[in-house]
């Protein structure tokens, strides 16, 4: 916790020489960012190291930029990206512990009815060996049957509350922070295949299959942000193009030589049709993908 707070206070200090120049808006915001990821290092569980790092370089890139609104709102957003993500995380552990603990009321029950079970067996035997009277008889059955269904309601009504547990368990766990940081630069959809990150044709490339400056400045923020995953494949995708059957294929070629330039390791990377993409469209599929480890 010291460590944390050491952290903290050197980017107010690196935040001071800038502050006679910086925008107040920006500035008061940065200070309420600090004030937030404070307030979440108190929650629990503890913050994963990864998680807190991420935090901690968006707090120094808005320290950065506080002279500049436009690319502070960017470093803004990437942090509320993660700081949201922190969030989920939690809420799906917290989820996780009320379903384990019903399982483990399940487990309970489910060995008392077994119990009951071997105890209504005994009692059939004793029917069978000794001779009874009706009244006695059909009051032991009464009782046992009685104590059957209460058992059996109970188990049915903690089974269901456990489905209902497990089935509002967010399916996306792959990109906790990253996947909410994508959406700064694309439209992020994750379905069966994978994670699918979407964007126009126009924001990357100019009038021919070069890539524009800030195409090349999008693809370079995407890239950093996949390193900290580990997709087993990533799929290059861009929609048939109007000028020409080849131009979507060397668009999606340069794409992909960009992304082997900023440091994704070309075993991963393979190139895909773009049939059924929306006109205009790139993307990027992200097969099985899952948080770095």
């Amino acid at each position: 916790m010291m460590r944390v707070r050491h952290l903290i206070a050197a980017v107010l200090l690196i935040a001071l020489p800038g502050m006679a120049v910086a925008d107040p808006a920006t500035t008061q915001a940065l200070q309420q960012a600090i004030q937030r990821l404070r307030d979440a290092q108190r929650g629990a569980p503890p913050i994963p190291a990864a998680t807190l790092s991420g935090l901690h370089s968006s707090l120094r890139m808005m320290t950065r930029d506080q002279v500049d609104p436009a690319l502070f709102q960017v470093d803004l957003a990437i942090f509320n990206a993660r700081l949201a993500g922190l969030r989920e995380i939690r809420g799906q552990a917290a989820k996780q512990d009320r379903l384990n603990s019903l399982q483990r009321q399940v487990q309970s029950l489910t060995r008392q009815q077994q119990s009951l079970q071997t105890e209504y067996g005994k009692l059939r035997e004793q029917l069978a060996n000794k001779t009874m009277s009706g009244a006695r008889t059909q009051h032991l059955q009464a009782e046992i049957q009685q104590q059957k269904q209460m058992l059996q309601s109970e188990e049915q009504r903690l089974a269901g509350m456990a489905n209902q547990q497990g089935a509002s368990a967010s399916p996306l766990a792959a990109l906790p922070d990253s996947g909410k940081a994508l959406t700064v630069y694309a439209q992020v959809r994750a379905a069966s295949d994978g994670v699918h990150v979407t964007m126009p044709v126009n924001s990357l490339f100019d009038s021919g299959n070069q890539l524009s400056a800030s195409g090349k400045q999008r693809l370079q923020a995407i890239s950093g942000i996949l390193k900290q995953t580990a997709a087993s494949e990533i799929l290059v995708r861009v929609a048939p193009q109007p000028l020409g059957a080849n131009v979507a294929t060397q668009r999606a070629e340069t794409i992909l030589r960009a992304l082997r330039r900023d440091g994704i390791p070309d075993q991963v990377l393979a190139l895909a049709t773009g049939a059924g993409l929306s006109a205009g469209t790139a993307e990027l599929l992200l097969a099985n993908a899952s948080p770095a480890p």
